[in-house]
């Protein structure tokens, strides 16, 4: 059966959650409160989720600052230092598309050398053009170029 919604439902359920500790980030409850948040957003009651929140009473500057907290403290703090060992931890033949399984380290990696080349030369691997047409293979230089 469909929840009956209504302007003063929303608000309070908004409030409820925001009291119970829950987060009440847009993306947090578009993808765990469907129904809530879909009433929230249409053209009927509030038309977007800020304007729930506000109208709940709820300061929504302050909710985005704690969704900033939390993304920040997610993030792997990441040094020249640890990008190049965590690069040599790989296996070579994984190197050119490690962005698929280690999106951190790739990012970081970009961040701190501003390529992911550049940091792979940097962990004394060589870029070399492959045999076929538009590929590219990782070698070992024989000199490692270790920078930092």
């Amino acid at each position: 059966m469909k929840q009956k919604w209504s302007k003063e439902k929303i608000i309070s359920t908004i409030q409820n959650l925001h009291q119970t500790g829950i987060d009440i980030s847009a993306s947090n409850i578009s993808k765990n409160y469907i129904p809530l948040f879909t009433a929230s957003c249409s053209k009927r009651y509030f038309g977007n989720w800020r304007l729930a929140v506000k109208s709940a009473g709820i300061n929504y500057e302050q909710i985005l600052e704690e969704g900033k907290k939390r993304r920040r403290s997610k993030l792997t703090k990441w040094t020249k230092e640890s990008v190049l060992e965590e690069i040599k931890k790989s296996e070579m033949q994984n190197l050119l598309t490690i962005y698929r399984e280690k999106l951190s380290l790739y990012s970081a990696a970009r961040r701190e050398y501003g390529s992911w080349k550049l940091a792979i030369e940097a962990a004394g691997y060589r870029l070399t053009k492959g045999s076929h047409k538009n590929s590219n293979k990782i070698s070992m230089d024989s000199n490692p170029a270790i920078s930092t």
